[in-house]
């Protein structure tokens, strides 16, 4: 408590470096820090300078794999498009008939049930979506859609 760390300043080949000055009730910290603190000069907001040794932005603490499905795959786009084209004109037909009691509005319903439940779709809905979002490499409206299909086949 109250003890003072004093530093001084002074220039090494280009580069500031800070010791500690006096405060002997300072030399408890030594196990947490070193007698010296290397500056390399610059401004840390054009992406240089900083102290040596002060936060590890630079160690690596684990490797970085990548994930091949975190990046859509044209195929399943190009499913998903025709799966919901396919019930874009089911749910018209059903629209156009207007009577929800109808025969042929009961069995297009059975089929949009049908197809957005079926475990090809969910595998297809579940490849373009990772940890709940779309995956990357969709464009804004695939992004929508991939959306659109599974509030859709939740909704069943």
């Amino acid at each position: 408590h109250g003890a003072m760390l004093f530093l001084q300043a002074s220039r090494q080949c280009g580069r500031v470096v800070l010791r500690r000055v006096g405060g002997g009730a300072a030399r408890g910290l030594s196990g947490y820090a070193s007698d010296s603190i290397t500056y390399s000069g610059g401004q840390a907001s054009e992406g240089q300078g900083g102290f040596y040794g002060s936060g590890g932005a630079r160690v690596k603490t684990k490797s970085v794999e990548w994930n091949s499905k975190a990046v859509a795959q044209l195929e399943d786009i190009e499913s998903l498009h025709a799966l919901m084209n396919e019930v874009i004109q089911l749910e018209e037909d059903i629209a156009a008939i207007n009577d929800p009691v109808d025969e042929a509005v009961i069995e297009k319903k059975a089929i949009v049930k049908r197809l957005m439940t079926s475990p090809q779709t969910v595998a297809l809905i579940d490849s373009l979506e990772m940890g709940g979002e779309p995956v990357w490499g969709l464009s804004q409206s695939e992004r929508s859609l991939v959306k659109e299909a599974r509030e859709k086949m939740l909704s069943c």
